[in-house]
């Protein structure tokens, strides 16, 4: 396939991307900063006529090359980017701070959609220049954060929350495994209960939630109306009287929410049994995942509630 051509310019208007490309090479020199060898193959790639949205990074880079990149894309006003991933690289902290930096330029419509500190050793540091950068005088544009296998715990949480409380663009928030102890979801809960708060998922897996935890979160979502779906798989929470009242008045008030993962947690079939009898007016609820460990005829009542608004399905005549 012939290369895809650049739209022309008006004329007199820069291109953006020879802007970044001609500002970067004379910032590389200026602070004698080595090539990061996955910009070098995403900018071949464009010349190529591929239409890179997502810049990817996968093995590490000097950091100070990182941030000149990121203070050269927002130097350009290069835009033209949808999203950021880092996965197991990057100096943690440091490169939070780069692309806090860079989102924090980008005004209008285009730029940067989808954040990514994967497996990072992003702390309570990180996640405050993240909460500043996403609260209500920051961005207004990233709506999907994923922050897993970063051990920031509680106070990473903490910190995420005095901007994200206040955030009405976010729609998945991803803190799968960061060591969030029970106290966290008091700060989780803050996130929710903004009026505005637009998450539509929510995952929370492999965390210490715990029984004190999950009802924070879950008495904040019984409101949210842009809640869609809910993972807090492996939460080390038990099917106590609490957890299970919370969890049959979340089914009967939200009626947005479909999707529950609460598999992973220590749920008897007695517990499991109350679920089922939460879910027989709620004709919203699609999918609830809970221990494999409880009796298959558990399971088998849970499927057959679902989305029956409160009538059992009948099974297929032989």
């Amino acid at each position: 396939m012939a290369p895809k051509k650049k739209p022309p310019k008006a004329e007199g208007e820069p291109d953006p991307l020879d802007e970044f490309v001609r500002k970067y090479g004379k910032n590389q020199k200026e602070f004698d900063t080595p090539k990061i060898a996955r910009v070098q193959e995403i900018l071949q790639k464009i010349d190529e006529g591929e239409d890179m949205k997502s810049w990817n990074f996968d093995a590490d880079f000097d950091s100070m090359a990182f941030q000149v990149l990121c203070h050269t894309l927002r130097q350009s006003g290069y835009n033209d980017i949808e999203a950021i991933r880092l996965w197991k690289c990057g100096d943690g902290d440091k490169a939070v701070r780069s692309v806090c930096y860079y989102l924090e330029g980008q005004t209008g419509e285009q730029g940067v959609k989808d954040v990514q500190f994967m497996d990072n050793g992003v702390t309570e540091l990180g996640c405050e220049f993240l909460g500043r950068t996403l609260g209500p005088n920051g961005n207004k544009m990233v709506n999907l954060l994923r922050l897993d296998f970063n051990q920031f715990g509680t106070p990473g949480v903490i910190k995420l929350s005095e901007g994200l409380s206040q955030n009405c663009t976010l729609r998945q928030l991803s803190l799968n495994y960061c060591n969030i102890g029970e106290d966290g979801g008091e700060y989780i809960a803050q996130i929710l209960m903004f009026h505005r708060n637009a998450i539509e998922k929510l995952e929370l897996m492999g965390n210490y939630l715990r029984e004190r935890g999950v009802i924070d979160v879950f008495n904040a979502c019984k409101r949210k109306t842009a809640l869609s779906e809910i993972n807090v798989f492996d939460n080390k929470f038990t099917d106590t009287p609490e957890v299970i009242k919370v969890l049959r008045e979340l089914f009967a008030n939200n009626t947005t929410l479909a999707t529950y993962d609460l598999s992973g947690n220590h749920i008897s079939d007695e517990g499991a049994g109350k679920l089922v009898h939460g879910l027989v007016s709620a004709s919203h609820v699609e999918k609830v995942k809970i221990t494999e460990r409880v009796a298959e005829k558990t399971h088998n009542a849970i499927k057959d509630y679902l989305g029956s608004g409160g009538k059992k399905k009948k099974g297929k005549k032989k």
